[in-house]
């Protein structure tokens, strides 16, 4: 029985139908050109992004920093120096002396390395300015390569989280330091497309025009043919074109919904179930039941607006000509389709309009609109 998680990064041979936009991204990289990377959350982006850092690290040095999961400044500015030092497989020694300073002794590199960087040192110091920390932190991404004739990758993951920190003030000074960098260039992702414009897109924004955007789409249905096909057959479930295409036009190639309904399929074969009685429509309840806490809280979101409720619910029935079928001296439809495309909740593809997230589709309709 083959093993397939589904929610967790991935690289290699495991992470499907990415390699145009990989190597797109690094031929960008390679020019010294920093990146913006756009998808709604779950489309892959961390995958992407660590694979791009793994093929990078022979030549250059790398340094991951996921903004979402780091809860203040000071913790942003610990990870990034022990990211940095990581290279030098330093890293962990670092953390030890943030609580001990007697360890710098114990390691002649590090000592060394404090030298030149003596910032370091005031990790260790119970009076910290953390604002301070995290500038000189900035400069050490590209200080610190700097010192052993090396270029650095450095990737921020969630970048648009970055404001809860210290609102605008974080930013600027990030982008006035990041500017000047000459060994150092840079890859920022983030969920939220009205979110990422503020920053990259718009005329004054502070990163206006310093990365190259890249909005990640959907992975080509081709792409997962052969590895559905494959997978399926590895495992002994018998089946036909159609059986994967009927998965394809539900996920839309949807990385992890894809994903999703590939392990369930595995998950029933492992416990014995007959294989004739494997449905994807089965699939999809079990998903269903399985992904409702995530979906509820989606809608709970939604629902808190009653003009994305009603223009998110003509899309699901009418996809085109949505003028013609929504009250729109009730419902400002242009303001709702832009606030519903900047979070993330659907796309416009050839003039019409569709929801990101499929199962959040397929719950709606059988939770909301079947009632």
């Amino acid at each position: 029985m083959s093993k397939l998680q589904v929610g967790k990064p991935v690289k290699g041979n495991q992470l499907i139908g990415r390699e145009k936009e990989i190597r797109y991204v690094s031929k960008l990289l390679l020019q010294g050109q920093s990146v913006v990377i756009i998808a709604p959350r779950r489309f892959g982006k961390t995958s992407l992004i660590l694979e791009i850092l793994n093929r990078f690290k022979k030549e250059y040095y790398t340094a991951f920093l996921d903004v979402f999961l780091t809860p203040d400044l000071k913790s942003l500015s610990l990870k990034i120096t022990e990211e940095v030092l990581n290279n030098r497989k330093l890293g962990k020694t670092f953390k030890k002396i943030t609580g001990n300073i007697t360890e710098v002794f114990r390691n002649i590199e590090l000592k060394q390395t404090i030298e030149n960087f003596e910032f370091i040192l005031k990790y260790s110091t119970p009076d910290q300015d953390i604002w301070g920390l995290f500038s000189e932190s900035i400069d050490f991404i590209n200080s610190y390569p700097s010192k052993y004739n090396k270029n650095i990758i450095c990737a921020f993951d969630e970048f648009g989280d970055i404001k809860k920190f210290d609102g605008d003030e974080t930013v600027k000074m990030i982008r006035s330091k990041i500017q000047m960098h000459d060994n150092a260039t840079y890859i920022f992702s983030g969920s939220y497309e009205s979110i990422m414009e503020t920053l990259f897109v718009k005329q004054n924004s502070p990163f206006f025009r310093f990365a190259r955007i890249v909005n990640l789409g959907y992975i080509e249905k081709d792409k997962f043919k052969k590895y559905i096909s494959g997978t399926l057959a590895e495992n002994g479930f018998p089946h036909d074109e159609k059986f994967i295409d009927d998965i394809l036009n539900f996920s839309k190639g949807h990385p992890y919904y894809t994903q999703l309904v590939l392990q369930q399929i595995l998950l029933n074969i492992s416990t014995g179930i007959d294989n004739k009685v494997i449905s994807l429509k089965i699939i999809l309840q079990q998903l269903l039941i399985i992904e409702n806490n995530y979906l509820e809280k989606q809608w709970e979101d939604i629902n808190k607006s009653r003009e994305l409720v009603q223009t998110l619910l003509v899309i699901i029935k009418y996809r085109k000509s949505l003028y013609s079928h929504i009250d729109t001296k009730k419902v400002n439809l242009g303001r709702a389709l832009k606030k519903l495309i900047g979070s993330g909740i659907i796309y416009n593809e050839k003039n019409s309009y569709h929801l990101s997230d499929p199962l959040l589709e397929l719950w709606i309709k059988n939770k909301v609109l079947s009632n």
